[in-house]
Formats: structure tokens, C-alpha cells, sequence
């Protein structure tokens, strides 16, 4: 009597590879409309970019504001799927699981952002800014700060986790310093933001408060960009342990 036939096993690591593979373009594609502000370079918004906030280009009396926050809410949808996907992948560590939470906290309160637009634009309308001063948009204003906060307070905590993570599980090299590249970026363009939003209230505006905010978001994009990058080469999944070279040790989560 023949042996009857088993069905084929499913390859585990081959699951593993798909999602990873689904969470690194998910992150990428992230990143790109993540830089739908970009637009303003040929958008006619009227605002100055040296001036005005990016967050005013999604403002509700924008012309191009709707663009804006669809890129936003769009950005937060796919990130937040990315992080999801991430956090199946096996095995789970301790500092890739934080950075992962990182990034999901980052896309809810990305999405909540582009829900809660500011109602006007300060550096466009003179009605607007004195609207500002008279604390008839504080409400609206608080709550898009909060999101803003949470968004950057998650983004830190994820990068720094990556960082450690590179660290400590024996990335490549060259991982560990394109997170201190972005740290870095982005404490420089914190330091310079701060002090221009000083200066700002002063009524000095050779700061460049816009250039310095904009560094900020380019920074947050390498950091998206990095997190990439740590699903692709951090070895952090069964199938960097199928496809290490003969002898090459893997770190323990």
C-alpha cells in the first residue's frame, strides 16, 4: 500500500521574511508621504518657510490644507499597520518591542494631528495672529501641541531603543551610527526650534523659526527611515539566523 502524500509543511521562516519584508516597505512608503510638506516647495501656500510653522499648511483657512492632512492621517494609517506588523515578529526583544510601541504611539498621534488641525495659519493672517494673542484659539491650539508632544516624546523614546538595541545585539556598525546621525540632527534642529520660538515671541524673526522646525521633521523622517533599516539588517528575527554564514554568531535577544 502507497503512502498517502502529506500536505507541505508552512515555512515559518518564510512567514517571518513576507512580514518583514511588508514592514519595511509599509515604513518606507510612510516616510515618503510623511513628506508630503515637501509640497510646499511647489504649492503656491503663500506662506514663508523660514516663518510659519508646517503645521500651518494644514491649517483649516489654508488653500492646501486638506492636502496636508491627508498626508498626515494617511502617514499615521500606514505606520501604525507597520507597527503592528513588526511587533509579530519573532523572536520579541525587549528594546525592539519598545521602539516598535515607539512608532505605534507615533502614528496614532500623528493621525490624532491631522484630526485636530489648527483653525487658522498666525504667519498668514493678521486677524489670525491677533486672534492667537487675544487666547481665543488656545483650546484648539492646546490640543494640537498635545499631539504634537506625544508624537515627538514617542519618536524619542523609539529611536533611542533602536540605538541600544544596535548596541546591544550587535548590529552592523554602520546601523549604530546612522541612529546617532539622526539624533543628532534632531537635537540640533530641537535646540535651534526652541530658541527661535523665543526669539519669535520677541518679535525677532532672523532665526528662521520655520527652516529650524523644518529640520526637525527631516530628522523624524531619517528616523523612519532608520527604523527601516532595523527590520531590514538588525538581526532580530529567526531569519537572520537561517541566512548567518557558517560560524557567524547570532546575539540573544
Amino acid at each position: 500500500m502507497s503512502a498517502t502524500p502529506t500536505a507541505p509543511v508552512p515555512d515559518r521562516t518564510d512567514g517571518q521574511r513576507r512580514t518583514r519584508t511588508a514592514v519595511i516597505a509599509t515604513i518606507l512608503l510612510g516616510a515618503v508621504i510623511y513628506s508630503s510638506w515637501l509640497l510646499e516647495l511647489v504649492l503656491p501656500t503663500g506662506l514663508d518657510p523660514s516663518r510659519a510653522y508646517v503645521s500651518e499648511l494644514a491649517a483649516l483657512d489654508q488653500p492646501y490644507g486638506l492636502i496636508f492632512r491627508t498626508g498626515d492621517l494617511i502617514t499615521g494609517i500606514l505606520l501604525t499597520g507597520a507597527a503592528v506588523l513588526a511587533l509579530t515578529l519573532r523572536p520579541r526583544r525587549l528594546l525592539t518591542t519598545i521602539g516598535w510601541i515607539g512608532l505605534a504611539v507615533f502614528a496614532i498621534s500623528t493621525i490624532l494631528d491631522s484630526r485636530m488641525p489648527l483653525e487658522c495659519s498666525a504667519h498668514a493672517s493678521a486677524a489670525c495672529a491677533a486672534r492667537e494673542q487675544a487666547g481665543l484659539l488656545d483650546e484648539a491650539r492646546l490640543a494640537h501641541a498635545l499631539t504634537s508632544v506625544g508624537a515627538a516624546t514617542a519618536a524619542g523614546v523609539s529611536v533611542f531603543a533602536f540605538i541600544i538595541a544596535a548596541y546591544r545585539y550587535r548590529w552592523p556598525h554602520w546601523l549604530r551610527w546612522v541612529g546617532v546621525a539622526v539624533v543628532v540632527t534632531y537635537l540640533i534642529g530641537n535646540a535651534w526650534t526652541v530658541f527661535a520660538i523665543d526669539m519669535d515671541g520677541r518679535g525677532d524673526e532672523v532665526w528662521l523659526l520655520g527652516y529650524a522646525q523644518r529640520l526637525q521633521l527631516v530628522a523624524v523622517t531619517g528616523w523612519i527611515v532608520y527604523l527601516a533599516l532595523c527590520a531590514a539588517f538588525g538581526r532580530s528575527g529567526p531569519d537572520a539566523r537561517a541566512e548567518a554564514a557558517p560560524g557567524e554568531a547570532t546575539s540573544p535577544g
